[in-house]
């Protein structure tokens, strides 16, 4: 009998380290252990694309299928490439992300957070948008991060204390909390690659924010970081300030570089004018530095199709 133990115990060790496995991971996905399977093939498995028809999508998506339910909710945005939009329906979209959202599709999580911070295709309910906002952080989810910062700073920025009143202390206390809060929050956002996030600590840092002491050099850096994720407002903001040389050194074949991108994302007529006035202002050489730099820049930014799309196939 107890050789018999002996010669059974690796698969008494393996089925109880499997167990404890099946377990750990049931908890951590929030999924019961029956539905492991289903789970695993839709994260793992399943080979469901963002350009998948409409109608296979639909009925996926009506399975329950969470990844189905996501992408079908942002093909119904100007988010998704035009070539993938369904139909820009904010009632929709909110709809079938939040039935994602409650599968447990994190980034589902996130949008619909933003959707309830900023009445999209439902009313706004700050409450609720803390709510999902803290589920998605929880998952590490950017996101997440940006929707908390976005709330607490909105709050922050409601405070408006009076001079002299019996309880301006206290109130400026307040703020000063929430604001801590708020760029804590964009700091985790940040360091997961938010744009949003990067460029909001870019603007704490040009005026100074609790915990984040006036710092030019750091802003410039924070909104470079976002500019090269395609943060249209930071490539124009790069732009103006090395060519007037605002809150950073001047720097002519920067300005060229960085307007050169600009038109390309955006092909603003008014951008085409500034260019043009810009380069009569700067030697050959420089322009053609200039022209150089712009072109490594964009050759590193993402595209805009692989930017929406980066949407629509996100990390669960």
């Amino acid at each position: 009998m107890r050789r018999k133990l002996l010669r059974l115990r690796p698969y008494i060790i393996a089925a109880a380290v499997g167990t404890i496995l099946t377990v750990d991971l049931s908890n951590q996905w929030e999924v019961p252990i029956a539905q492991l399977p289903n789970e695993l093939h839709d994260r793992y498995v399943s080979e469901l694309k963002a350009d998948a028809k409409p109608a296979e999508l639909l009925s996926l998506a009506e399975t329950g299928n969470s990844q189905a339910q996501y992408i079908y909710a942002l093909r119904h945005t100007a988010y998704a490439p035009a070539e993938l939009q369904i139909k820009d329906d904010q009632k929709v979209a909110f709809s079938w992300m939040l039935k994602a959202a409650e599968n447990r599709h994190t980034r589902a999580m996130a949008v619909v957070a933003l959707y309830y911070a900023r009445g999209l295709g439902v009313a706004k309910d700050e409450t609720k948008a803390a709510e999902w906002a803290s589920k998605a952080a929880d998952k590490g989810q950017p996101m997440g991060y940006r929707v908390l910062g976005d709330l607490a700073k909105a709050k922050a920025d409601a405070i408006k204390p009076v001079k002299g009143a019996a309880d301006a202390a206290k109130q400026q206390a307040a703020r000063e909390e929430l604001l801590g809060e708020a760029y804590t929050q964009y700091l985790r956002g940040a360091n997961a690659g938010d744009r949003h996030s990067l460029r909001e600590l870019a603007k704490a840092y040009e005026v100074g924010q609790p915990g984040l002491p006036q710092n030019y050099r750091l802003a410039v850096d924070y909104y470079t970081r976002a500019a090269t994720r395609r943060d249209g407002k930071s490539i124009r903001i790069l732009a103006d300030r090395y060519e007037s040389g605002e809150k950073t050194p001047k720097d002519l074949q920067q300005a060229y570089a960085w307007r050169l991108v600009l038109i390309e994302i955006e092909d603003n007529p008014e951008d085409v004018t500034k260019l043009g006035e810009l380069e009569k202002k700067m030697k050959l050489e420089d322009v053609q530095a200039g022209q150089e730099l712009a072109v490594k820049l964009i050759k590193d930014l993402p595209s805009e199709a692989s930017d929406a799309l980066s949407r629509l196939n996100p990390g669960r």
